[in-house]
């Protein structure tokens, strides 16, 4: 067993509100320069540049990758899908494509949407109004992914918006989720009486711009950066577990 550093929340230019800055490749480049040792692309969504990502995970000497989205249940409430394959993420995207409002993205209100290959060059663009919210209500996004061999984790659930707790107010009742994510102020401690007890913390940066990859991450110790093994860390089964910091800097 060893501790992998991951980071497992963070948007490519194809999130609206994602820099442009941030192309797959720059992810990347910018993941291993900043010592992590496994990461996740999880664009609004979409999983339209997870193939771009693939492409230049394999290319960067010591890094390992898992491939989401974060998607938008019916109640407003974000979500990081994860999957072991790109294939798999981008199948499970365009069942979440379907289920977006029907209309375009407004680049000028919302931002530009752009696929880009492995030299950052645009080779489309995507006109779904990924800024919206689905109409799958979050037990079925728990459900078709776990049918698809997938994790589900409730993003950032201190915030005042966009949460679990925000939306709903409580943790639902029968919820299949497979952790939560805390932003940068959150403690444990505040939140652990609030989370059923099997189910762990993570800490992601959520990062939306490069500057940002790894300003927050999650040590996993596991035999392997695999999705496997990733899936026996979030159970702390056999000795592997999920480790992350209890009170990061500026928690209240």
């Amino acid at each position: 067993m060893r501790l992998f550093t991951a980071d497992l929340q963070m948007h490519s230019c194809l999130s609206p509100c994602g820099s442009l800055e941030s192309s797959p490749a720059r992810i990347a480049r910018s993941a291993r320069e900043k010592g992590l040792d496994l990461i996740a692309l999880t664009d609004h969504n979409t999983a339209g540049n997870c193939p771009t990502f693939a492409d230049a995970v394999d290319r960067t000497s010591g890094l390992a990758a898992f491939f989401g989205l974060e998607v938008t249940s019916a109640e407003e409430v974000h979500l990081i899908c994860l999957f072991a394959d790109a294939a798999t993420a981008v199948s499970f995207g365009d069942l979440v494509r379907s289920r977006l409002p029907a209309r375009e993205n407004d680049p000028d209100r919302f931002g530009d949407q752009p696929i880009v290959d492995a030299e950052d060059t645009i080779v489309g663009t995507e006109h779904a109004f990924l800024a919206g919210a689905t109409s799958m209500p979050l037990d079925a996004i728990a459900r078709e992914t776990h049918e698809r061999g997938g994790v589900i984790i409730a993003s950032h659930i201190d915030r005042p918006i966009n949460s679990l707790f925000s939306q709903l107010g409580m943790w639902p009742e029968n919820a299949t989720l497979d952790g939560c994510d805390l932003s940068p102020r959150a403690t444990t401690a505040t939140w652990r009486p609030l989370v059923p007890p099997h189910v762990p913390f993570i800490r992601t940066s959520d990062a939306h711009y490069p500057e940002d990859i790894g300003r927050q991450r999650t040590a996993l110790r596991m035999a392997g950066p695999t999705f496997t093994e990733f899936r026996r860390a979030l159970k702390a089964q056999d000795d592997r577990a999920v480790v992350i910091d209890q009170s990061p800097n500026g928690a209240t």
